[in-house]
């Protein structure tokens, strides 16, 4: 086992049985593609002629599923994070209201409701999530966990233009199909409505490409996909969906630690010009590292 595998607190090499699925680029359909970073038996590929990078092979949906049971539970176990979840919640809250602040709103992958718990009372809410512990939580903890369903996205029969605001928190980047599932978006969506991504990597920034499978957003089984803001809206535009605004939060989040993230991230760059980038572990919070883009339907 190399040094590498030691940078992700998981035994991910227990589901490498489940590595099944190769695929083109998504973005363009292109089979020409270079390798951009390994993990033990995981490969992240980036297009040629796009620029966009995924796992390729990845998992299948049996290993997805089976990685993913009970994912709350797992969630609940770290305090620390769980505090800074709720600190940025509220930071993306305050960005999306600033387009739309009422109406029915859905949230895939909405695990036991946190995100929508702290958006307006003027939202009529919906949630969609394959984890039955998270969406028993939900319904058990909040008045609109009754909307709340356990299903996956592409099977749920919610009405066309039915929802004003779609939103996908930390889940584009999950999903196994996310051309379908855009598509869907757009379905669900009424004319002028909005789709909320928000905490999803931007494989564009600095650090991504800095560090690579150390980058502290690289994950071969929760993160599939790595997008950009560009690659995003090419998908994006093929549906209706036009980018309306981008945010890059970082210094106002509670992850950022301003003097010792910008003082790693120059070691790194000096260590990686004389070839002692083994040397460095994972990638710190970073300016660019995460994302948020608002899309409205046209």
């Amino acid at each position: 086992m190399t040094r590498k595998l030691f940078l992700i607190k998981e035994n991910l090499e227990a589901y490498k049985k489940y590595l099944t699925q190769k695929r083109n680029c998504i973005v363009c359909n292109s089979k020409k593609y270079t390798l951009w970073a390994r993990y033990g038996s995981y490969r992240a590929v980036k297009c040629e002629r796009c620029g966009f990078v995924w796992i390729n092979p990845s998992l299948n949906q049996q290993g997805l599923n089976k990685y993913y049971q009970d994912y709350i539970g797992m969630r609940f176990k770290d305090k620390v994070k769980t505090k800074q979840r709720k600190i940025q919640y509220q930071i993306d809250k305050n960005f999306i209201e600033s387009f739309i602040s009422s109406g029915k709103v859905l949230d895939v992958g909405c695990s036991g409701g946190f995100f929508l718990n702290v958006l307006s009372k003027k939202f009529k809410k919906y949630g969609v999530e394959i984890d039955k512990e998270a969406v028993k939580y939900a319904r058990k903890t909040y008045s609109f966990g009754k909307n709340i369903i356990c299903q996956d996205f592409l099977e749920t029969s919610h009405s066309k233009e039915f929802f004003d605001l779609v939103i996908m928190r930390g889940v584009i980047e999950h999903l196994s199909d996310s051309v379908l599932a855009i598509k869907k978006v757009s379905q669900l969506l009424k004319p002028d409505g909005y789709y909320f991504i928000a905490a999803t990597p931007n494989v564009d920034s600095f650090c991504a490409n800095l560090y690579r499978e150390k980058w502290n957003q690289f994950h071969p089984i929760r993160h599939i996909f790595y997008f950009s803001p560009k690659t995003l809206s090419k998908i994006c535009s093929k549906y209706g969906l036009k980018l309306v605004a981008t945010y890059f939060p970082y210094l106002e989040t509670p992850y950022a630690k301003v003097e010792d993230d910008h003082r790693e991230v120059l070691q790194v760059v000096q260590l990686k010009k004389t070839g002692r980038f083994d040397e460095k572990k994972r990638s710190p919070a970073f300016w660019g590292n995460m994302m948020n883009l608002v899309f409205k339907k046209f």
